[in-house]
């Protein structure tokens, strides 16, 4: 054997030197092709804005901001994200605590549903209430959660008195009055 010549069983300067090749062009094809296409593919779009349906409950991540006025009563509220004011001064702060759907138990015998009068398909989100000053929410009693649906023009609001938070093991008595809002 020479000193020129390798091993048996050893590869030679130029497989390894293909092989290196390979390996960058399909590390250069990923990065280059086969990312940003999935990328494109995974990425939200921006659904076209169609026009604005009066009751109709959406899905998705909308936060709620602005002045809204219930349909049933003479109440205002001022919304920014998490927190409501009404006109007469009171305050409610809130945070996120679980989403549900509508057909899910609001209380012993009540569903989301037939509480809000949503569609059961709708998404309730359910927040944890972190102040109450002085909101008059639920007829004098302390809010301690709240129950939203929100529509293309507002929300549907369903406060609820201090204690367990809505489910299959709440009292009836403790959903309180439910709020149509638009704006």
């Amino acid at each position: 054997m020479s000193a020129t010549a390798p091993p048996s069983g050893v590869p030679s300067l130029k497989w390894i030197a293909a092989v290196g090749a390979g390996a960058f062009a399909l590390f250069l094809l990923g990065a280059l092709v086969i990312e940003p296409a999935l990328n494109r593919l995974i990425a939200p779009i921006d659904a076209p804005v169609g026009p604005r349906v009066h009751g109709q409950v959406v899905i998705g991540e909308v936060v709620l901001s602005g002045r809204y006025v219930a349909t049933n009563s003479d109440m205002v509220l001022d919304v920014d994200g998490g927190a409501l004011s009404t006109i007469t001064g009171g305050r409610l702060t809130s945070a996120p605590h679980r989403l549900v759907q509508a057909d899910q138990p609001a209380s012993v015998s009540r569903s989301f549903t037939d509480a809000m009068a949503v569609p059961p398909t709708a998404q309730i989100e359910v927040r944890r209430i972190t102040a109450d000053e002085d909101s008059r929410l639920c007829a004098g009693h302390p809010v301690g959660w709240l129950a939203l649906a929100v529509r293309r023009d507002g929300f549907v609001l369903m406060p609820v008195r201090q204690g367990p938070p809505p489910g299959a093991l709440l009292v009836d008595d403790r959903l309180c009055a439910v709020l149509d809002l638009s704006r």
